[in-house]
């Protein structure tokens, strides 16, 4: 495959690509009795909780906050919390990930943010998940379209959490917290720079290969590997190679359906020297070998 960078298209004015994987699980709404409690947990993706009528508390960090109708929680991944119901209360709750690290540890600086009900800020996030709930499904049975709707109307959410204005206009004061985005920067580009000149430009295996060293990344960022490793799992709640193992079986499920990438040009362009290696990582993943995920989406 020829180079995007073609004569034809120079001086054009260009929108920016986009390689994100966005996840969204666990979301459902439930009616509760007065004393229910659901205890300790932690989570490696943020959880919203939005009480559509009623009241709870959820404690974390040692901190108690009380959330009341049309109040809206949103907790960052590995945070440890608890939850009461105060009364009979129906809430709204769903986990979701956002693999882009501007976005998580811009999220992250925040703490754990609240939205009490009628604040400027809350009023557009209470539209989005009103129209979340509208898809909600009584006989849980979910068609393709609407799985796009979901995404659609995540997409939305996110939009408006993060164009509110204190996660426009705050800047990151955490040394560790500039550490770790720059492991997942690193760790991300690089990944995507590989597949790139995978399939537009020449490249030497062994040289393609090592550019997906983390180690490297450590020692651009003149860190060493295991206080590295440590940063990140403490502000992301999983190591940076769990990280590139998430990015790569998202990047394998796109290339996957396009039917005129081999399953070996696909291995290589992820930094693979083996096919074999790359089929039984991929099957460990997703329980189906390479050709069985081709078919079943095609």
């Amino acid at each position: 495959m020829k180079s995007f960078e073609k004569k034809e298209l120079q001086g054009s004015i260009r929108l920016p690509a986009l390689d994100w994987n966005i996840s969204f699980f666990g979301g459902h709404q439930q009616d509760i009795k007065s004393g229910w409690h659901y205890p300790s947990e932690r989570h490696l993706a943020f959880e919203v909780f939005y009480i559509v009528e009623g009241a709870i508390n959820v404690t974390a960090f040692d901190n108690t906050i009380r959330l009341e109708s049309g109040d809206i929680m949103v907790l960052y991944p590995n945070v440890w919390h608890e939850t009461t119901s105060l009364t009979n209360t129906t809430y709204f709750n769903f986990h979701f990930n956002l693999d882009d690290e501007r976005f998580v540890t811009n999220l992250i600086n925040q703490g754990i943010l609240n939205f009490p009900n009628g604040s400027l800020k809350n009023i557009p996030l209470i539209k989005s998940l009103d129209k979340l709930r509208d898809v909600l499904n009584k006989n849980m049975a979910y068609t393709f379209k609407d799985e796009l709707k979901l995404h659609v109307l995540l997409s939305d959410f996110i939009f408006r959490l993060f164009s509110s204005e204190i996660l426009e206009h705050t800047p990151l004061n955490s040394s560790q917290l500039k550490i770790a985005s720059s492991i997942a920067y690193g760790i991300r580009t690089t990944l995507q720079k590989n597949i790139h000149s995978y399939f537009n430009e020449d490249f030497i295996v062994s040289d393609h290969s090592s550019r997906l060293s983390i180690d490297k990344i450590y020692s651009d960022l003149k860190i060493s590997p295991s206080y590295g490793g440590e940063v990140f799992r403490k502000i992301y709640g999983y190591a940076p190679r769990q990280y590139l193992t998430k990015l790569k079986i998202a990047q394998a499920k796109r290339l996957l359906q396009m039917p005129d990438l081999s399953v070996i040009d696909i291995s290589e362009a992820l930094g693979y020297r083996d096919p074999a290696h790359f089929s039984r990582q991929f099957k460990k993943w997703t329980e189906n070998t390479p050709y069985q995920y081709r078919k079943s989406h095609q």
